[in-house]
């Protein structure tokens, strides 16, 4: 049965976000703009660090390559922002991408009109995202242990698709449909894949900062039961949030796919992890309540120049995935240092502020 709606409980809740997500209006530029304006000053100072050391990293075909590379990050990192924000974690966005870039390869293969072939990768991506959710919600379990097995699930799905001979061998089959193929194109120097990003970015942050609904995802990350107690029904906000992160996967898989004009078992692999790290970087915080879109998309851009520059420098494989491990790990704990530095600083500010009221109350009573 449905808590009664109780007015008095969505105002606190209301109240209890303000102060929590923004506080004063200093506290709210020190939170939102200044962790973008750092993450934009660590992409300006690695632009010209490689630049200067790394031969070829500004030619305008790098370039291209790099923002293609940030928008198949960035088109993941839109859906999981959702998820995180809203105070969930998943790490499936992998396997939905190999499951639903491997269906998309195979109904290209069969020359299925583009719209359609896209229409049924939105909607298996959405699908597995729900049934993230629903699981996570319908059974109580915790996100990071379900999404990690769903995403096994998924990409053994991805295997099953795969088209193979008669002895089970996997068949390597190139993707001739022309109008697919237009999706991996690119016009004026930009790929459809930048432009379709940029496009999600933008309507993503007017729904998390301009509409109720993403007024409940902030609150459901924020406090969960006060969200619930105020009328807000947490479950349907949360497998919603699933469900959009499914569906930008294979968003990101369609474009994918037509770009390299063929799928494989290893598309999405590791996704998830450097979606969730691109995300934290821009300032999503790892446990909801704080982040916004715009600041994944800067978080994507600088993931990917780590790797790009990793590539021009000549690291060996190995030492990149520690680099790049080592970014994340110091993103995280730079991402729980800024939460612990903001939270002194607003208690500072609200004892300041109460200190200043008693004692204009006390000057009064005299």
């Amino acid at each position: 049965m449905r808590r009664p709606y109780k007015a008095s409980a969505f105002f606190n809740v209301l109240i209890n976000l303000y102060y929590e997500l923004n506080g004063v209006k200093a506290l709210k530029i020190s939170q939102k703009l200044t962790r973008k304006l750092i993450t934009l000053g660590l992409i300006i100072l690695l632009s010209v660090i490689f630049t200067v050391t790394a031969p070829g990293f500004m030619k305008l075909r790098n370039i291209q390559e790099i923002f293609r590379v940030a928008a198949y990050t960035g088109i993941i990192c839109v859906g999981v922002s959702f998820v995180l924000i809203g105070g969930g974690i998943d790490l499936s966005s992998g396997g939905i991408i190999c499951f639903t870039g491997i269906v998309a390869c195979r109904l290209a293969c069969m020359n299925v009109p583009m719209p359609v072939v896209v229409l049924v990768a939105l909607v298996m991506g959405a699908a597995c995202g729900f049934l993230n959710g629903w699981v996570i919600t319908r059974f109580h379990l915790n996100d990071f242990i379900t999404t990690l097995a769903t995403g096994f699930v998924f990409t053994g799905f991805g295997l099953v698709a795969l088209l193979k001979d008669s002895k089970g061998a996997i068949v390597s089959q190139a993707i001739k449909n022309k109008g697919f193929l237009l999706l991996g194109k690119h016009v004026s120097g930009f790929y459809y894949i930048a432009i379709a990003w940029v496009i999600l970015v933008i309507i993503s942050w007017f729904i998390l900062t301009r509409t109720r609904y993403g007024l409940h995802v902030y609150a459901m990350g924020s406090n969960a039961k006060s969200s619930e107690m105020s009328g807000i029904n947490v479950n349907r906000m949360k497998i919603s949030t699933f469900t959009i992160c499914g569906a930008c996967c294979a968003v990101g898989a369609v474009f994918t796919v037509a770009y390299q004009q063929t799928a494989y078992l290893s598309l999405g692999s590791a996704m998830g992890f450097n979606a969730v790290a691109a995300c934290v970087v821009g300032g999503v915080m790892l446990g909801g309540g704080r982040g916004d879109t715009a600041g994944a998309f800067l978080g994507a851009i600088f993931m990917t120049l780590v790797n790009n520059g990793m590539y021009k420098y000549g690291l060996d494989t190995s030492w990149q995935y520690v680099f790049q491990g080592a970014v994340i790990l110091i993103a995280i704990i730079a991402d729980a240092a800024f939460g612990v530095l903001t939270a002194r600083k607003f208690r500072n500010q609200a004892d300041a502020a109460e200190n200043s009221e008693n004692a204009l109350e006390g000057g009064k009573t005299e």
